[in-house]
């Protein structure tokens, strides 16, 4: 997992947690403090989407990189 699927994943736990606690407890707050539950699912679901796409990013990088090698020393690039 790269750093960026961690905070995302961190921040998703994070917010799942604390709208469970404040929608499920029955505490007086701030009727804007119920927004993190759903918060927290939409990170989980960006952590989903990155987490899947990891290692498809990391080839076409790897790709891109080797045309640009061959762009560079004067090779046509293959078909």
């Amino acid at each position: 997992m790269t750093t960026l699927s961690k905070t995302i994943l961190a921040t998703s736990v994070t917010g799942l947690v604390a709208g469970a606690v404040i929608d499920y407890s029955g505490f007086r707050v701030t009727a804007a403090w119920v927004v993190v539950l759903p918060l927290g699912a939409i990170f989980y679901g960006m952590f989903l989407i990155s987490f899947m796409m990891e290692k498809e990013v990391a080839k076409f990088d790897e790709d891109e990189a080797k045309e640009l090698q061959l762009i560079k020393d004067g090779h046509p690039a293959p078909k």
